[in-house]
């Protein structure tokens, strides 16, 4: 029965995970220095090439393989498309990641793009946002859904996206298997963690990955100081990184208290139980 159980798991493809990430872009939130925040460049931008973004952290993340690296079509506000796969440990199934680089300053389309994938446009086994929560700043888009199509699961990283994309996600039938209820930084030891997870327990199971998540997050953001979405690791522990003096994010200040007084976690060390997720 051992044996027919392994050899299943060998058989069984990808587990495929599409994971959306608007670059941080300075015009809409403080993302650190000039280069971090600039909305095209993919090798500088806090959310894709710093020390915690997608592609520079994952590429170097033990257990995960670049199998593609690709700008995005001609014309398109996609500016890269990155496939990594996972390799599996012994009973998990194997992961593909598929993360998409949209410009920030076309946060916009990368909005509707995802919202169109999680009607029913993709035919991925779990989506992700990752980046700014756009919806805090501006009204849904009107999203048609697919005739026909299925609605996907859905992981939101983003500032209190339970409050924001929660409703939007409903009335597409898109089921959240994770949203957050307090301000956060999407940083991409998150997404290592969701892609661990979803191999051992499947992508729709949300009581393992909200935990996963937790444990991964809470020593990164535990110290008094951690930072915001908005801000900057300026050190080589994430638990060492230091908040910005001053945001331009119109949420700056609820922004900046929310992290002081560490409400997402409440407790220390923080137990996931007790977590906003």
């Amino acid at each position: 029965m051992l044996t027919l159980v392994m050899l299943t798991l060998l058989a069984a493809p990808p587990v495929e995970v599409e994971v959306f990430v608007p670059l941080c872009d300075n015009a809409l939130i403080e993302c650190g220095r000039a280069a971090a925040g600039a909305p095209r460049a993919l090798e500088t931008n806090l959310y894709w090439g710093a020390m915690y973004g997608a592609e520079r952290y994952l590429s170097r993340a033990p257990g995960f393989k670049v199998m593609s690296r690709e700008p995005g079509p001609e014309g398109s506000v996609v500016l890269r498309e990155l496939i990594l796969e996972r390799t599996p440990a012994k009973g998990e199934r194997p992961v593909r990641l598929k993360l998409l680089a949209y410009a920030g300053d076309a946060i916009d389309t990368a909005l509707e793009d995802f919202l169109r994938a999680a009607a029913g446009g993709s035919r991925a086994d779990l989506l992700v946002w990752a980046g700014h929560d756009r919806l805090m700043d501006r009204e849904p888009p009107q999203v048609k859904v697919p005739p026909g199509a299925t609605p996907r699961p859905v992981v939101v990283l983003a500032c209190m996206s339970e409050q924001y994309f929660g409703p939007v996600l409903k009335t597409l039938g898109s089921p959240p298997i994770v949203l957050t209820r307090t301000l956060m930084a999407p940083e991409a030891y998150l997404l290592e963690a969701l892609a661990t997870t979803v191999a051992r327990h499947g992508p729709t199971e949300p009581t393992a990955l909200r935990t996963a998540l937790v444990e991964a997050y809470a020593p990164a953001r535990s110290s008094p100081g951690a930072l915001d979405s908005g801000g900057r690791a300026e050190n080589s522990q994430p638990d060492r990184a230091r908040r910005r003096s001053s945001s331009s994010h119109p949420r700056a200040t609820a922004h900046r208290a929310a992290v002081t007084t560490t409400d997402w976690w409440r407790s220390s060390p923080p137990r996931p139980r007790r977590t906003t997720w």
